[in-house]
């Protein structure tokens, strides 16, 4: 009993001991209900920075030239009592168990004074148990595009990205400079918070003794770098110092933030300002060069045994120091020759030889005395500084002036249609560089920032969008900047270029075109040659920096142009109530032909990337035919999917060097990873987009137009038939991507030669070349066109196709001058299989004679080429469409009939005996020709036939023999492109759905148009047939056999007229 009593005693004493502190062991009891808000006072502290010297340290000596150790610093011994600093800009965030936000991320303090590093405030909490509370104090001076407010789990705060670097045109500087400056965060699990009495107060209790600290620690979350050094080499005269390899983001946890996320943080090379004179030494006559920087752990090399060979050669990438490795670079230049620089290089890590961790939370101070130049030391070489400016432009540059250096650049080169990027690289050295923006040819008035005509085209110091918007949006982008560059660099601005899709009032403008020439549209590595284009100019200036005051000048003048994206009609957005909802911009060239970068080569093909994988990111297999439909209509949704791809397939598969693996950062593709020359063709059109938000994606967002921020895509299979359509005389060069796949290894392209679909480069490891494709709002006006809508001819009503907008590609066949163009006339000969005439010498039942008439067909046709001088009536027919013309709601057999028949009259043989009838027919029948028309070039007459189309009479049977024809391959897109919606008539003019098939190749039964392959020899026997599959959408094929191999179905149009 005794001991009872006492174990009771012992027990009570410890609960009235622990109820005097509030942080301390778990407690025995739990009050309060989870969730439930409660006043704490949590306490917080700054532990001390590591000091890698602790690890290993190598002392100077006289006989060991240009040797680096660490050092003491003393400022760290004294002691901290009384010390005062300053956190600034505190956060708290609350974790359940699993990593979820429990309650709201808090703003709790702009600032918060510690004393001797320690500090408590009053917080308010949520009771639960088993939790992980989260301090993050960003401090003055950083920043982070997310909305902390917006955090929901742990996994989000760790990956957060903080700016700290600076760039000051051009050149990278860390904004943290002092102590005073430094972010921290820190974090403590396991914890449980509790209500105390029936108050709203509470405490926080720490799970475990290892645990429990008296408060939570809050480390730095950068690196400070700190290096004295004495400059002892006669000869030279030291210039500045460099730290390189630099990451430009820092995490709140680099411990726990996923791998890609830190893989994936650029680096820079920072500045420093320190300057040199014998006012700047420091008391022990040294230099101090100071950085605060972000975590970069490179691991420890082995191989490496003495300080001698802690080096990688930049020049060939010699050594054995890790290439991302951070380094110091001390650049001093010959007292003899200015242009000659001597740079001994110094690698930071937590020893001096073999190791290149830089850590959060750590200072590395080091020493040394720069007192050699043998170059066969690994960390000393010689560099011979040079003067150039690299420019991409329209044309060569002029340059002026009596200053030494290089103005160059390709030419050519335009920005294209879309937002637009291109870096004006210069190589300078003890200069000053000015860059800007003019609207006259002799650069002397700069380019007016609040002007619509002129502010298309801005320059920035940032290199990618997301940091424009980031770092001011708008207040960055100028006409002009300054900088001084004394070590010598190779450093970038960019331009910047608005979309151009409009004139400056924001109207839809059509290129005026003559229906007798040809227009390329980028072929033969040239830009669209019919666009509008409007022009300002850069002037890039470098001037000496001399002490003497001297000053030599050399200018660059840069023609910049930019092309107009081209209308191609009501093809954008979706298709409803029988037509497109938007326009269709296309651009102007290809422009991953086109050199920007002086150190980075062209690849002039893009390929699909995902060879060997059937993605399903555009159709899928036994999918609802109407679910398919969707997607074949527009190619924006697939054109993202393929780019982002969210499935995480491997995108470089046979192309590993041109394509790098893609990178995800917080479930998101790296959005600056690809440049223009190693991406793929879905992920080309996906960057050509902009990030407006600056939030490091191109947000997808088609239920909010206002935010959405992709609008450059792939064009669909129907789209780019679209584009055929409305291209009249305008040849697209071969072969073009698009959002479709055909299979694991086919990704079928669209050209304008050859019939102007199919082209050899069908697989997806085949290369291709990528036009990109946007939607645009259009006025009423041009809905006028486009669509399907009904037509009440001859007393039978008809579902019928208005191209009437069309910009370019129509012409009305119901005029005395289009009927002219289309037909041509021919004798009339009864119906052979083969074509044959009779002889009446060797009577043969399947033979043709002449009937004693004349009649007109649609004239053979072809379509231009690239290399096609002339234009011909032959082109002039393939080439443009019906503005109106109705389609037959059936399938028409060989006879005209739209029935099956055994014995039809039209098809007798020359004793007068009948044949069946057949829904599949050869060209030459379709087209009512003598079947030795399918073997026959354009520029043999032929014989006609009354068959196909020219035997058709309409639905009631009123109309007379030729008031039909058969369409040309753009008029049969078209039928096509519109089949779904012809369907939705069919109540009122019987209209029946085309034949679709399931295809594995083009060779399947489709339907026939008039359309010829081409005027060569070669393809004599060849026309153009189109196809609908069930699954992946329309086929247009130009080498359908128009002989007996090959027998296509048929249907049939009859022009309308435009009023």
């Amino acid at each position: 009993m005794r001991n009872r009593i006492t174990n009771i005693i012992i027990v009570m004493a410890i609960m009235t001991l622990t109820s005097c502190v509030r942080e301390e062991l778990l407690s025995s009891s739990r009050n309060g209900e989870e969730g439930e808000s409660v006043k704490v006072e949590l306490s917080f502290k700054i532990p001390p920075a590591s000091s890698p010297q602790e690890l290993q340290s190598r002392s100077m000596s006289t006989d060991n030239a240009f040797s680096v150790e660490f050092f003491k610093e003393a400022s760290l011994t004294k002691t901290r009592s009384g010390e005062v600093a300053e956190l600034y800009n505190l956060w708290l965030f609350q974790f359940h168990s699993d990593g979820s936000i429990h309650g709201s991320p808090q703003q709790v303090s702009d600032q918060v004074t510690m004393v001797n590093e320690m500090a408590l405030l009053n917080v308010t909490l949520r009771v639960g148990t088993d939790q992980t509370l989260y301090i993050v104090a960003l401090g003055k001076k950083v920043t982070v595009a997310s909305n902390l407010m917006e955090v929901r789990t742990i996994k989000e705060l760790e990956n957060l990205q903080l700016d700290y670097v600076d760039n000051r045109n051009g050149l990278y500087y860390s904004r943290i400079t002092n102590e005073s400056e430094i972010p921290y965060a820190g974090a403590a699990k396991g914890i449980s918070v509790n209500k105390t009495g029936n108050s709203d107060n509470g405490e926080i209790v720490y799970g475990t003794p290892d645990g429990f600290s008296g408060g939570i620690e809050v480390k730095r979350l950068v690196s400070r770098i700190t290096l004295k050094h004495k400059f002892d080499v006669t000869e030279n005269t030291l210039e500045g110092m460099r730290l390189l390899k630099v990451p430009t983001k820092l995490c709140i946890n680099p411990a726990s933030a996923d791998k890609d996320v830190i893989d994936n943080i650029p680096m820079a090379d920072l500045e420093s300002d320190n300057a040199f004179g014998d006012a700047d030494k420091d008391t022990d006559g040294f230099f101090t060069s100071q950085w605060y920087v972000a975590q970069n752990k490179q691991g420890t090399i082995s191989d490496i045994v003495s300080e001698r060979d802690r080096y990688r050669k930049v020049t060939d990438g010699s050594g054995k120091a890790p290439e991302a490795g951070t380094n110091i670079e001390a650049w001093s230049y010959s007292k003899s020759d200015r242009k000659l620089y001597t740079v001994h290089q110094i690698y930071v890590g937590n020893n001096n030889t073999n190791n290149f961790d830089v850590e959060i939370n750590s200072y590395y101070d080091l020493r040394t005395i720069i007192n050699s130049v043998d170059l066969n030391d690994g960390r000393i070489r010689s560099y011979t500084a040079v003067q150039k400016v690299y420019l991409s432009s329209s044309s060569y540059p002029t340059s002026s002036g009596s200053g030494t250096g290089t103005i160059t650049g390709k030419t050519n080169v335009y920005f294209d249609a879309h937002y637009g990027w291109r870096p004006v690289i210069i190589y300078a050295q003890g200069r000053k560089v000015t860059v800007g923006i003019y609207k006259d040819a002799q650069c002397t008035q700069l380019a007016n920032m609040n002007s619509a005509t002129e502010n298309w085209l801005q320059l920035s110091a940032y290199p990618n969008y997301t940091e424009v918007v980031r770092n001011g949006g708008a207040n960055v982008l100028t006409n002009q900047i300054e900088t001084n560059i004394f070590v010598p660099t190779r450093f970038k601005l960019y331009l910047y270029a608005d979309e151009y899709i409009t004139d400056e009032n924001g109207v839809i403008t059509d290129p005026e075109f003559d229906r007798n020439k040809v227009y390329n549209a980028a072929t033969n590595y040239l830009p669209t040659n019919f666009v509008s284009e409007r022009t300002l100019y850069v002037k890039v200036t470098t001037e000496d920096i001399t002490a003497e005051g001297t000053s030599q000048k050399r200018e660059g003048k840069y023609t910049i142009k930019q092309k107009q994206g081209h209308y191609v009609g009501l093809f954008g957005g979706e298709i409803e109530n029988g037509q497109y909802t938007e326009g269709l911009i296309i651009d102007a060239f290809n422009e991953n032909n086109f050199q920007i970068d002086d150190e980075i080569a062209t690849a002039f093909y893009m390929y699909s990337g995902y060879y060997n994988v059937m993605t399903n990111y555009v159709w899928k297999e036994g999918e609802d035919p109407e679910t398919n439909y969707r997607s074949f209509m527009n190619g924006k949704q697939a054109t993202f999917n393929l780019a982002t791809n969210p499935k995480n397939y491997v995108v470089n598969n046979g192309q590993e060097s041109i394509i790098p693996p893609m990178r995800k950062i917080n479930g998101n593709i790296d959005l600056y990873q690809y440049n223009y020359y190693n991406s793929f063709q879905a992920r080309f059109c996906h960057d050509l987009n902009r990030d407006k938000n600056g939030n490091g994606v191109i947000d997808y967002l088609p239920d909010d137009p206002e935010k959405n921020e992709f609008e450059w895509y792939l064009p669909s299979t129907y789209q780019a038939f679209g584009i055929l359509t409305s291209a009249g005389t305008i040849i697209y060069d071969a072969p073009n991507a698009l959002a479709l796949e055909r299979n694991a290894t086919l990704a079928t392209g669209w050209m304008m030669e050859g019939g102007g679909w199919y082209s050899s480069n069908t697989g997806k490891n085949s290369w291709k070349w990528v036009r990109c494709v946007r939607d645009i709002p259009v006025p009423p006006e041009r809905k006028t066109g486009t669509k399907v809508t009904t037509y009440i001819d001859n007393g039978d009503t008809y579902a019928l196709i208005d191209l009437s907008t069309l910009p370019y590609g129509i012409t009305d066949r119901t005029t005395a001058e289009g009927k002219t163009e289309l037909y041509e006339e021919l004798d009339l000969y009864s119906y052979s299989t083969k074509g044959t005439e009779y002889d009446p010498e060797n009577p043969q039942k399947d033979a043709s004679q002449p009937l004693g008439k004349k009649v007109f067909r649609g004239r053979k046709n072809y379509p231009p080429s690239k290399t096609t001088t002339t234009v011909t009536l032959q082109t002039l027919v393939s080439s443009f469409s019906s503005p109106r013309f109705i389609v037959s709601p059936t399938d028409v057999y060989n006879d005209g009939d739209t029935k099956s028949n055994s014995a039809s009259s039209i098809l007798q043989d020359t004793e007068g005996t009948p044949q069946s009838n057949s829904i599949t027919m050869t060209w030459a029948e379709a087209n009512g020709r003598l079947n030795t028309a399918n073997s026959q070039g354009w520029n043999i007459p032929s014989k006609a036939m009354n068959t196909g189309c020219y035997a058709y009479k309409g639905k009631s049977g009123k109309d007379e023999p030729g008031s039909w024809r058969v369409p040309n391959s753009r008029e049969l897109s078209m039928i096509l492109v519109f089949a779904h919606e012809l369907e939705r008539f069919s109540s009122e003019t019987g209209f029946q759905k085309l034949y679709e098939a399931k295809a594995a190749n083009y060779l399947s039964n489709g339907y026939w148009s008039s359309t010829e392959q081409s005027s060569t020899l070669y393809s004599l026997d060849k026309a153009t047939s189109g196809l609908i599959d069930v699954n992946y959408g329309l086929t247009i094929y130009e080498g359908a056999n128009k002989t007996s191999t090959d027998k296509n179905r048929l249907r049939c149009i009859k022009d309308i007229p435009l009023n």
